[in-house]
């Protein structure tokens, strides 16, 4: 077989059932693998290769394992930054595969070569490991270390970059079986170090974290509420971890309901969070003592806050590991109706309209893929989710563009799911051509486009710091001839009292849809 060949072979071996990506020469024979594999690898061309890293990350988030997207060096790997940027922030599952010029030119300098970039050196600072592949024998064990790094503790972007004479040597060398990557159990010390200040406490409050989706953790801590009868407060990255209806959700960490429950809690057990700068203010949050921290990436601990009880290790098993430990029993906690109390001010908070009617019509496995813009931000704590992965978001580097590329990925992922991607005028226009993608495909996503004709967020920026604006006007296209050119297609929305049913006619449809709402 080719190098191609069996890169491919390996990537089935781990699992790998889909690619989004832009073929070029360089990866010719992995391309030709796959054309032989399509019953097993399902290969997405996309129309930017930061879309193709931003559908990558859509797919990891919506599932809990690997995205993969693919593109040529140099350009189709710099383009591809903006997604694993985000994906390295958000600390999802994704790996880009990228070409390289033969490993004889490895010495030469990468700005005189052909599509060249020391992909190394340039994405050394957003990924959690790379793995460089000159020779063919090189490839399986190269693969297997980066399912490792993927699957293993806190997940985060591997970068794979693969020389062409690598890829088209011949070679018969063996396939490693699925590497599901190394999950650390806490210490005996650690949990009886927990349960001592569990049994002592009266009124903990759990805060869960990304760790939490990551890991499918859910149903672990629910039971870990149950047993506490304590209330659960997410953090940003970590909406969906309870549902959102659950009798122990208050919802985010930041908002007003659980930082009131903070300031009478006498335990903070925190779950899966790295302590963003989003959730704590940029860190001016005072997060009170006795903490319990749980967390996979050991070098999490504490970093931003003293831990009283810093446990390094999968989140999902230190809650099967405390929940034994607590035998089934219910603990005699202070809550009591207080806890009801958070809830009832939790629940009749009143979401923006058009976020209710969304959350009212949507099914409720529903996926929201939410752009940077000012109905989105709402969404956050206004739009409540259910399970893990159905609630996709920039939450920490803020990348526009995210919200119909990662729903495509989402959709890619759960074709009879009901997906939607909610997006501002400014940021769908950053990466619409990849509405031909959903078109080619026949996903039928339902992207809203709240149009003002301005990038509104930072023009209220401007407004309150002096007065004025500058470069936030907008010119915009017809998006409703604009979805049709494409052939999906296009209605608006200038009433908001015809909203909610244009949006229960689209969901019935099986076609990709943009709604413009008139803001």
């Amino acid at each position: 077989m080719t190098g191609g060949a069996i890169f491919v072979e390996c990537l089935k071996a781990q699992g790998v059932e889909v690619i989004f990506g832009l073929p070029g020469n360089h990866l010719d024979t992995v391309y030709e693998a796959l054309y032989k594999n399509q019953d097993s690898i399902r290969h997405y061309v996309t129309r930017h290769e930061g879309g193709a890293a931003f559908m990558a990350d859509g797919y990891a988030r919506a599932t809990g394992d690997v995205g993969v997207c693919m593109t040529v060096p140099g350009p189709g790997s710099n383009n591809a930054a903006i997604g694993i940027c985000e994906a390295w922030t958000a600390c999802s599952p994704v790996l880009l595969i990228t070409g390289q010029n033969p490993s004889y030119l490895a010495q030469k300098d990468p700005r005189k070569s052909f599509h060249g970039l020391d992909q190394q050196a340039a994405f050394a600072p957003m990924t959690k490991h790379i793995e460089i592949v000159r020779r063919v024998d090189q490839i399986p064990d190269a693969v297997n270390r980066a399912f490792s790094a993927l699957r293993s503790g806190r997940p985060g972007p591997v970068l794979m970059e693969l020389a062409t004479d690598a890829l088209q040597a011949d070679a018969d060398l063996p396939i490693p079986s699925r590497n599901n990557g190394v999950q650390t159990m806490a210490s005996s010390e650690d949990i009886e170090a927990a349960m001592a200040l569990i049994s002592s406490s009266e009124r903990p409050l759990i805060v869960s974290g990304g760790g939490i989706n990551h890991t499918r953790a859910t149903e672990e801590l629910l039971e870990f509420a149950h047993l506490l009868d304590a209330p659960v407060a997410m953090t940003g990255m970590g909406k969906g971890a309870v549902p959102e209806d659950s009798p122990y959700s208050i919802g985010l960490f930041r908002d007003g309901v659980a930082q009131a429950a903070m300031k009478v809690s006498d335990l903070i057990i925190a779950i899966g969070t790295r302590f963003t700068y989003r959730d704590t203010g940029n860190w001016s949050l005072q997060i009170p003592q006795p903490l319990i921290h749980i967390e996979a990436d050991v070098s999490e601990i504490q970093k931003e806050y003293s831990a009283t009880v810093g446990i390094g290790a999968n989140p999902k098993l230190v809650l099967q590991q405390l929940n034994d430990a607590l035998g089934g029993e219910k603990l005699t906690c202070g809550w009591g109706e207080d806890l009801q109390q958070l809830r009832s001010q939790f629940t009749s908070i009143e979401p923006p309209r058009i976020l209710k009617e969304m959350r009212d019509i949507m099914p409720r496995d529903a996926i929201l893929s939410v752009d940077v813009n000012i109905t989105g931000y709402g969404a956050l704590p206004h739009f409540p989710t259910y399970s893990a992965g159905s609630f996709i978001f920039s939450g920490i580097s803020v990348a526009m563009g995210i919200g119909l590329t990662a729903a495509i990925g989402a959709q890619v992922a759960y074709p009879d799911r009901k997906v939607v991607a909610l997006s501002g005028d400014g940021g769908f226009l950053m990466t619409s051509p990849d509405l031909a993608t959903a078109v080619m495909y026949d996903l039928p996503i339902v992207t809203l486009v709240m149009n003002d004709n301005q990038y509104t967020s930072i023009e209220r920026g401007q407004l309150r710091r002096f007065g004025k604006r500058i470069g936030v006007e907008l010119v915009n296209p017809d998006f409703v001839q604009f979805a049709e050119s494409f052939g999906a297609i296009g209605l608006r929305v200038e009433d908001m009292d015809d909203f909610r049913p244009t949006l229960e006619k689209v969901l019935a449809l099986d076609k990709p849809v943009v709604i413009e709402v008139i803001k």
